[in-house]
């Protein structure tokens, strides 16, 4: 306990003396070190305080002195602060608190500040975590709460203006009185996600999307509040912001700097077809001319309506205007004066009725829970027409709305027209807002995503998808039944990203039993969203909303209510917006189970199957988008990615680096909507919508990191990082990069069905990087289509029938490397390929050191071998299956840097005329065996033996191991004055399955000098009394050449 107070006090010591650094240095660099020294001592001091008071005290002093830090690094100019505030001295004040507070502390419990929770370095964010790089106004909520350390975000030097200046900051640190809070900086707080375009940061301190944002600074320098104000300004930073437009500052979203080709123009251009409509895309916003009245005061009226499913078509009464369908004329019959409305001065609660599009409500509810946080204009800016003025939407005085909308690759025009599908019950068929029933946008929203998705009908998605078409922000899905889900670091990595409102956060459950549902009252297959999360000593918990009117409430465990109430994390919002919701998880005697909820992580974990994630896209800097298109086949060689996109990312600078991949949304008609893949993306799987294997016909996709300097690929055994395989229209990865490396990026497909698809692949950075499709390593190209046959297919090495296979033969022209790729449309059968010294011809006998490069083991679908230096020359290459008689087709693709030549050799005996003989048999003892040649012609003779069985005197077979070397010949005579016609392998036995002879000529006038034989010799019995089968096959090039006689026991 000793050794903790004494480092304790070490800490606030070097704080003290950073602190006097501070007030003294010369420089921006010294100043922001000596700010940085501070907050470090601050927080290691917080770590070790056991003291509730001690670390509230500190907890309010880190948050300052880093709000300071991030002004120093935004000025442009510095004065010491000793020449600013000569009057008072904090080093002495901050002495005295640090001694009153040792005196005073009494250590009770430890405590686990966020800051020591992050498992991120304070310089830089990892691939686990979501960067924190831009620099935002704050949004209006203290930066201190009860149970959460502020964070810091650091900014990118910038042009400084005269309202920027660090001058402008309040400069007094800390505040050392016994009987006075921390004071906060008095400067007009304002919401945190208006359109800003010049504000960009650096790293994190800690984990995403955290740290203390700089607020919009006054034009001339703001005094320090006195301490007796303290309240009222504690008062005005938790009410809603009240700063002008003007000023409000956001993360800056990057922009794509890559320059499409006209291909990708045409691409996005022809992707503007969705279900029959057109979206083009987004170039500027629409000008009020087009919410003017039309002549004739018609009415703007859509080119079709929306459809909706058999269930919702008993409850429809018909397409309404909205001033008559909002609110639901079921709510009141006398409408005058109610609606419809543009905004809400009370917090928004929207519910789905008779709709399946879950995911899509979730959705708009997650959006305007962060939006009721005090970060604006996330949702209802996309809506036109738009007065920028008031900040909201406002009403079309012709019925036409224009929303602006992400997918198919960039931001694009959706057309609607007002009218909604009215009930004629008290079920609804749109989105409602259960405490402001007059509010329209979030029902034009909902019907602007419903038309590209294929209409009321939509049987929903899952939210991070709808969440990047509604606000841009890059998905990510976290399947929490995985065993990889790490509570710990799934809680710190959305956490403080959370807080300050850089993700949203929505979960969704999996297929479960009528039971399960009761058991736990939870929907199946249903979006659920986060509006709130809370973390204390002992627990992590979650504010969650289940947005169907009449869904069940959460029965499981469930952490106290007062608890939960007592302190958010983000409880510094607008008192009507998260106040609300935290009275809407209360239980009360009429709502037992209500339908918004606390809950444990591990209680998320382990009844929910996906948490669904969407990040600022202005955490980083730097954005590349590629579009592209990809024909895919039926049936893709596994492995095999050569015809597969592929692009080039080279990265400048190392970090986090994250890919997106999105499909685009086919157009289709509106009668087969189950093959349309805006209306059925493969998020949820109906029993209709299943194969036999159980999983959705939709395909999976994925992304590939490999290190392949930016060249194309051929296969992908070896890569760095891949992301799930996953059903859904984007996939995500997360990777780390080195400095000044290019990588190659492999877009990768299962069982997507056959079909021209385009795609979209963005990558995010905070380094500077360049995307570009992938450069081809070998000019050079061949192709040969092949097969195996029944006379061809001479399976693997260890088959007697293997130079049966087809061979090819490649000339080299030019010193250089070379690659071979065979791939086969039949995966049944394992493959090879072989290059060996063959001088081009066929060969028939193959030893290890003639074999030049080959492809490894067998295996289905295609195979590679590659060999960087090949010398000049003819060679032969074979190309094999596993097992003998396994036909099929295959194509064999030559790669080089120079020209080649390549041609099928023909296989053996081509062109010439078998003879079958009966099999020959070696008897145990027997070495030698001979049949008579009677030739009536003159002719060319190839002959040929293998190899067929073993058998020892029991009739065991020994398999084809058993074998003895083996020679061939043709013999005239016997005895010592026999002469020698042809022999196998120079006269040499040899040890193969197979041996044969060249081919040679022979003479019926041979007969003169002797009768000639066919002889098998072989060297001796293996291992004792042996009986050999061979198979002997004889070609030549004319009809009836010869009889060959009976087989025999032969001695010389």
């Amino acid at each position: 306990m000793a050794d903790k107070l004494a480092q304790l006090e070490a800490c606030k010591a070097a704080a003290s003396n950073y602190h006097a650094q501070l007030q003294t240095a010369a420089t921006k660099d010294e100043a922001l070190t000596s700010a940085i020294g501070v907050a470090e001592n601050l927080m290691q001091a917080l770590r070790l305080s056991s003291n509730p008071d001690e670390k509230q005290q500190l907890k309010a002093q880190c948050g300052e002195i880093m709000t300071v830090a991030d002004k120093i690094k935004n000025a442009a100019e510095w004065t010491p602060l000793a020449k600013q505030q000569p009057a008072i001295k904090l080093n002495e004040r901050i002495d005295q608190w640090a001694a009153e507070v040792a005196v005073n502390a009494e250590p009770k419990t430890t405590f686990e500040d966020m800051a020591s929770r992050s498992s991120s370095s304070r310089y830089g964010p990892s691939s686990t975590t979501a960067p924190v790089e831009n620099v935002r106004a704050t949004s209006g909520k203290s930066l201190v709460s009860s149970n959460s350390a502020p964070l810091q975000r650091e900014s990118m030097p910038q042009p400084e203006t005269p309202q920027q200046g660090v001058h402008d900051a309040p400069i007094l640190l800390i505040d050392v009185s016994d009987d006075q809070a921390p004071s906060l900086d008095n400067v007009p707080s304002t919401p945190a996600d208006a359109p800003h375009e010049d504000s960009h940061g650096v790293d994190s301190a800690v984990s995403p999307g955290v740290g203390v944002k700089s607020s919009p600074v006054p034009q001339s320098p703001a005094p320090r509040p006195h301490q007796s104000h303290l309240k009222a300004d504690l008062a005005a930073l938790s009410s809603p912001s009240t700063a002008s437009y003007s000023h409000i500052h956001r993360l800056a979203e990057p922009v794509s700097s890559r320059k499409r080709s006209k291909r990708e123009d045409i691409i996005l251009l022809k992707a503007s077809m969705v279900n029959g409509f057109k979206c083009p895309p987004w170039k500027e916003n629409p000008s009020t001319a087009e919410f003017a009245p039309q002549q004739g005061g018609e009415p703007f009226v859509d080119t079709h309506d929306l459809s909706l499913s058999s269930y919702q078509q008993q409850f429809f009464q018909g397409w309404v205007r909205a001033r008559h369908a909002i609110p639901p004329p079921a709510f009141s019959e006398d409408r005058t004066g109610i609606g419809p409305l543009m905004s809400s001065s009370r917090s928004i609660d929207l519910v789905q009725d008779a709709a399946t599009d879950c995911s899509v409500v979730t959705s708009l509810c997650a959006g305007i829970a962060r939006a009721e946080r005090g970060h604006d204009q996330m949702l209802s800016n996309k809506l036109y027409p738009f007065d920028k003025q008031l900040g909201k939407p406002v009403p079309s005085s012709n019925g036409k709305y224009i929303v602006r909308l992400n997918f198919n690759g960039c931001w694009r025009k959706v057309v609607i027209d007002d009218r909604l599908p009215v009930s004629n019950t008290h079920r609804l068929l749109h989105v409602i807002d259960r405490r402001n029933p007059a509010l329209l946008w979030p029902a034009l929203l909902e019907k602007a995503y419903l038309k590209v998705r294929g209409g009321y009908d939509f049987p929903g998605s899952n939210s991070c998808s709808d969440l990047w078409t509604l606000t841009g922000w890059i998905p990510e899905q976290v399947f929490l039944q995985e065993t990889d889900t790490v509570p710990d670091q799934l809680w710190k990595r959305i956490y403080n990203a959370f807080l300050y409102g850089d993700v949203l956060v929505t979960t969704g459950t999996g297929k479960m039993s009528s039971r399960q549902e009761r058991e736990f009252g939870l929907e199946g297959q249903h979006s659920y969203v986060v509006l709130d999360m809370k973390e204390t000593d002992h627990d992590r918990l979650l504010l969650v909303k289940n947005p169907w009117v009449e869904g069940r409430g959460w029965r499981g465990p469930r952490p106290s209510t007062i608890s939960a109430l007592g302190s958010s994390v983000s409880s510094g919002g607008s008192k009507n917006s998260l106040e609300t919701y935290h009275r809407d998880s209360i239980p009360t005697q009429e709502r037992p189970h209500p339908t918004t909820f606390w809950i444990g992580l591990e209680q998320v974990i382990q009844h929910f199957e996906s948490l669904y994630l969407n990040w600022n896209p202005g955490l980083f800097r730097n954005r590349q988008d590629i579009h592209f298109e990809w024909d895919v086949e039926s049936q893709s060689p596994g492995g095999c990615i050569i015809k597969h996109p592929q692009f080039a990312l080279a990265s400048k600078g190392a970090g986090p680096v994250w890919f997106l991949l999105s499909r685009h949304f086919r157009d289709a008609a509106t009668d087969t909507k189950d093959d349309s893949d805006a209306f059925n993306d493969g998020s949820i799987r109906r029993d209709s919508q299943v194969n036999s294997s159980g999983e959705s016909s939709k395909g999976y996709m994925s992304i590939y990191v490999c290190n392949g300097h930016g060249e194309r690929l051929y296969m992908k055994d070896t890569y760095l990082e891949s992301s799930d395989y996953v059903t859904t229209p984007q996939c995500l990865l997360r990777w780390d990069t080195d400095a000044n490396t290019t990588y190659t990026v492999v877009i990768d497909q299962d069982d997507l069905p056959p079909s021209l698809y385009t795609f979209s692949l963005s990558v995010f950075s905070n380094s500077p990087i360049a995307l570009e499709p992938a450069v081809q390593r070998y000019p050079e190209q061949k192709i040969e289509e092949g097969a195996w046959s029944r006379q061809s297919a001479g399976g693997s090495t260890s088959s007697s029938k293997y130079f049966e296979n087809p061979q090819y033969s490649l000339e080299v022209r030019q010193r250089g490397p070379l690659a071979i790729l065979m791939t086969s449309k039949n995966h049944e059968h394992p493959l090879h390929v072989k290059l060996a010294l063959g001088h081009g011809r066929r060969l028939y006998r193959l030893q290890s050191r003639d074999v030049l490069v080959d492809s490894g083991n067998h295996r289905s679908g295609c195979v590679f071998a590659e060999i960087q230096d090949l010398q000049p020359g003819l060679y032969t290459i074979i190309c094999s299956t596993f097992e003998a008689g396994q036909t099929g087709d295959f194509a064999l693709r030559l790669d080089s840097t120079s020209e080649l030549g390549l041609k099928q050799i023909p296989r053996d005996g081509a062109g010439l005329l078998s003879m079958k003989l009966t099999p020959a048999c070696f008897g145990a003892d027997v070495h030698k065996v001979a049949a008579p040649i009677l030739p009536h012609r003159l002719a060319s003779y190839t002959i040929i033996a293998r190899f067929l069985k073993a058998t020892s005197p029991r009739s065991t077979d020994l398999g084809k191991l058993a074998r003895s070397p083996l020679r061939l010949s043709v013999e005239i005579g016997r005895g010592p004055e026999r002469k020698f016609v042809i022999t196998s392998e120079r006269g040499e036995y040899a040890d193969a399955a197979a041996v044969r002879s060249e081919s040679v000529n022979i003479d019926p006038t041979l007969r003169s000098q002797g009768d000639l034989y066919l002889v098998l010799d072989r060297l001796s019995g293996p291992g004792g009394p042996v009986e050999e089968w061979y198979e002997v096959e004889i070609y030549t090039d004319m009809p009836q050449a010869c009889e060959i006689g009976v087989w025999r026991n032969w001695n010389d």
